[in-house]
C-alpha cells in the first residue's frame, strides 16, 4: 500500500514538472567554439531526462558486471547450504529408522557441505552413537559445549551417554549446567533430581524437589513421601557418622510426614533410646504402630522391655513379655499383626488359649505347629498346620517397584537398580519377587527424546 501510495506521489510530481514547463515556453541558445545552438526549452528538458536515464542505466550495468563473482560465490554458497539441509534432514530420518550406513551417507555428505555447524556436528554425534562409535560421539557433543546457541545439544547428548554408562558423577556435573541453560524444563528438572538422588546429595535433591513440586512435576503426595526418603536418609547417614543430635532432628521431621513410615519411625525410636529418652522412643513406635503395624516395630518394642524389679517365678516365665507386647498390640488390636505379635508371646507364656485364638486370627501357621507341639504333642496336627502355611502367601518384603529386587532392610536407593524411593513394603509376587537384570539407566540410544531415569514407586511402611 505504502509502495503504490509512492508510486503516485512520484508520477504527481513528474506531471507537475511537465505542466510547469508547457505553461512557460521559451529557447535556450549555446554559443560555444563559434557555433550557436537554439532549443526549445521543452525539448531540451527531454534531451537531459533521456541523458540522466541513460547514465543511471549504464552504471547499473556496470554495477551488475563489478559484483557478478559475488553474486556467483553467493548463489553457490545457497545452492550448497540447501542440499547440505536436505542432507542433514534425511540422515536424522535414517537415524530415526535405524539406518546405520545411510546415516553415515548423509552425514558425510553434510559434513562437506556445511561444516562445523551445530546440526552438522549433531548428526555425525548421533550417527556415531548408532554405529558405536562412544568416543568420536562424545567428541562431537564436546565440540558443540563450546557453541553458545548449541550448548544444549553437546549437554543432553552427553548426559544420555553418561547415564547409559552408569557414570553418575559426570551425569551431575552436565545437568546441573544444563539446568543453567534451560531451568524450566521438566525433563531437566526431573532428571537432575534423580541424579542427585542417585549420587546421595541429600541437600540438592530437596532444593531440586521444592522446585519440581512448584513446577507440578510431582503430586503432593508423591513430594511428601520423596521428602520423606530423603530426610530419612540423611538421618541414616548422621547416625552412622555419630552426629545424633543432627539426626534425631532428621528423622523427626521425616516421622512427622507420615508417622506409619516404619524406616523414620525406627530410626527415631533408636536414636531416642540411646539418648536415654526411653519415653520418647517408646511413644514413637506406639504412634507408628497406631498408623501401620511392621514386625521391625514389633522386635525393637520389645528390645526396649524396661527390666523388671525382680526374677520372675517358673510359672510366671514369659508373662512380662506377654504384658509389654500386648501394651503395643493393643493400640491396633484389629490388625494382623497386633494378633501375630501377642499370639506368639502368649506362647512363649505357656498361655494355651490366648495364643491359639490370636494365631488363628493372624492366620500364622507355623506358629500354630509350634503351639500344637508344645500343648498336645500332637506331631500329625502340626503337620497338617504346616501344610496350610505353605499355601498360605508369603511375608511381606521390601521389594524395589522398578526391578523386582528383595532387599534385606529399606534404603533410599535399591541395591540393585539404584532406583530412588522404590522399596515398597509388600507381599512379593510370583512376576515381580525375582531380581530383573536392568541397566542403570533405561536410555535410548538417541537425543531425540528426553533422557529419562525412573522415578520413585509407590511405598508403604
Amino acid at each position: 500500500m505504502i509502495r503504490a501510495l509512492w508510486f503516485l506521489v512520484r508520477l504527481g510530481l513528474l506531471v507537475a514538472a511537465v505542466g510547469w514547463l508547457a505553461a512557460r515556453p521559451g529557447w535556450m541558445t549555446i554559443d560555444w567554439l563559434g557555433y550557436r545552438i537554439e532549443l526549445a526549452v521543452g525539448f531540451a528538458s527531454a534531451v537531459l531526462f533521456v541523458f540522466v536515464l541513460g547514465v543511471i542505466f549504464i552504471d547499473r550495468i556496470w554495477r551488475g558486471f563489478a559484483v557478478l563473482p559475488a553474486t556467483l560465490r553467493r548463489y553457490r554458497y545457497t545452492v550448497r547450504r540447501e542440499k547440505g539441509y536436505r542432507a542433514l534432514t534425511s540422515g536424522l530420518v535414517a537415524i530415526a529408522a535405524g539406518d546405520g550406513a545411510g546415516a553415515e551417507k548423509y552425514a558425510r555428505k553434510a559434513e562437506a557441505l556445511i561444516p562445523k555447524t551445530p546440526l552438522t556436528k549433531l548428526l555425525t554425534a548421533q550417527t556415531a552413537l548408532l554405529a558405536g562409535n562412544v568416543p568420536k560421539a562424545r567428541r562431537e557433543f564436546t565440540d558443540l559445549l563450546e557453541d553458545g546457541e548449541a550448548a544444549f545439544f553437546g549437554l543432553r547428548g552427553l548426559l544420555t551417554q553418561t547415564l547409559k554408562e552408569g557414570s553418575y558423577g559426570e551425569a551431575q556435573v552436565l545437568i546441573r549446567k544444563a539446568e543453567k541453560l534451560q531451568p524450566k524444563r521438566s525433563w531437566v528438572v526431573r532428571t537432575r533430581f534423580d541424579i542427585e538422588a542417585r549420587n546421595k546429595s541429600w541437600p540438592e535433591a530437596l532444593e531440586v524437589l521444592k522446585k519440581a513440586e512448584k513446577m507440578r512435576l510431582f503430586d503432593t503426595v508423591t513430594a511428601r513421601r520423596h521428602r520423606q526418603a530423603i530426610m530419612t536418609a540423611q538421618a541414616m547417614e548422621n547416625e552412622k557418622q555419630g552426629f545424633l543430635t543432627i539426626a534425631v532432628k532428621q528423622a523427626a521431621r521425616a516421622a512427622a510426614l507420615d508417622a506409619g513410615f516404619a524406616p523414620a519411625a525406627l530410626l527415631l525410636s533408636d536414636i531416642y533410646s540411646r539418648l536415654g529418652k526411653a519415653r520418647a522412643a517408646h511413644k514413637t513406635l506406639e504412634r507408628a504402630w497406631k498408623a501401620q503395624p511392621h514386625p521391625a516395630i514389633a522386635a525393637l518394642w520389645m528390645r526396649q522391655m524396661p527390666q523388671g524389679k525382680k526374677e520372675p517365678s517358673v510359672y510366671d516365665t514369659g508373662r512380662d513379655a506377654y504384658q509389654w507386647a500386648r501394651r503395643l498390640s493393643d493400640l491396633n488390636a484389629q490388625h494382623t499383626a497386633s494378633q501375630r505379635l501377642a499370639g506368639h508371646y502368649a506362647l512363649e507364656a505357656s498361655l494355651w488359649k490366648e495364643a491359639r485364638d490370636r494365631l488363628l486370627a493372624a492366620n500364622d501357621f507355623r506358629a500354630l505347629a509350634r503351639l500344637e507341639r508344645a500343648e498336645t504333642g500332637n506331631e500329625a496336627k502340626a503337620r497338617e498346620w504346616l501344610e496350610h502355611a505353605e499355601d498360605y502367601p508369603p511375608e511381606p518384603k521390601w521389594v524395589c517397584g522398578d526391578c523386582g529386587f528383595i532387599a534385606a532392610a529399606w534404603g533410599a536407593l535399591c541395591p540393585h537398580c539404584a532406583g530412588f524411593d522404590t522399596l515398597a513394603w509388600v507381599t512379593p509376587r510370583l512376576e515381580t519377587h525375582i531380581p530383573q537384570i536392568t541397566s542403570a539407566a533405561p536410555l535410548g540410544d538417541d537425543i531425540i527424546t528426553a533422557p529419562a531415569i525412573g522415578l520413585g514407586a509407590q511405598k508403604s511402611a
